[in-house]
Formats: structure tokens, sequence, C-alpha cells
């Protein structure tokens, strides 16, 4: 008994955070500009994406807009990529990805796999399920 409870620990401790990477798949995430999302975004929301851009801080509305998500942003991180910085994008602070986001230097190639939504209005953002970053 107390061999196959030993077997069973070790089992999840190697196989645990295997499942835990097997749950993302890229090929789930249709590939996107910013752009695309934004030019028909009712048809886009509750769809997953890849969006790939340079890291980039924009907007002096930046905190403002947050507020329209009615995300709690005490549980989130929020960032813009590319020049334009049409749609925002969020990670959950307890997100075994987020602190790289607290690392990104301008320029830095990101990747984000997510969910896309929409308020209605002129905001749109993503929810982040993976976040890939290549240094410049």
């Amino acid at each position: 008994m107390r061999e196959v409870l030993r077997l069973s620990v070790i089992g999840m401790l190697i196989l645990g955070p295997l499942t835990a990477f097997a749950e993302f798949n890229p090929a789930d995430y249709r590939v996107a500009t910013q752009a695309e999302l934004v030019k028909d975004a009712e048809s886009h929301v509750g769809k997953k994406y890849q969006v790939t851009d340079p890291f980039q801080f924009c907007g002096s509305d930046f905190c403002v807009q947050i507020q329209k998500t009615k995300i709690n942003t005490k549980d989130y991180y929020c960032f813009t990529l590319g020049t334009l910085c049409l749609v925002r994008m969020y990670i959950r602070k307890d997100h075994p990805e987020a602190p790289q986001v607290l690392t990104f230097k301008k320029g830095d190639k990101v990747t984000v796999y997510g969910t896309f939504d929409s308020t209605g209005s002129s905001y749109n953002y993503v929810i982040a399920d993976h976040v890939v970053v290549q240094r410049k």
C-alpha cells in the first residue's frame, strides 16, 4: 500500500505539469492582426486568437479605458502591443506567465494567445491564455 501511494505521488509530480502544459494547443488559436479583430469586433467576440506585435505602451486614456472592461485590475496586468494599440491585452496576475509581462522592453516581439472581447464601443481586448516573448 505504501509503495502504491509513493508511486502515485511520483506520477503526479511528473505527469501533473505535463497535463497542464498539454491543455494549451496553439492550433486552437486563429492568427489575426489587431486591425482585423477591431474591423468587425462583434464577429470575433468569444473566439480564440493569436496576435503578434512588438511590445508598446501607448495611450493617455489607458487607465480610464481599463475600467470599461469591468475587469478587476487588481487581478490583471494590462499591456499593449504594436504602434496603434488597437487591442488591450490582459493576463491574470496569478497566471504562471504573468511575471514576464513586467520584464517586457519596448520592441520585444510578443505573441498573445487568448480570447477576444469587446465592450461594444471602441474598447477591444484579449484575455491571455498564453504569452510568448522574443527579446529584441
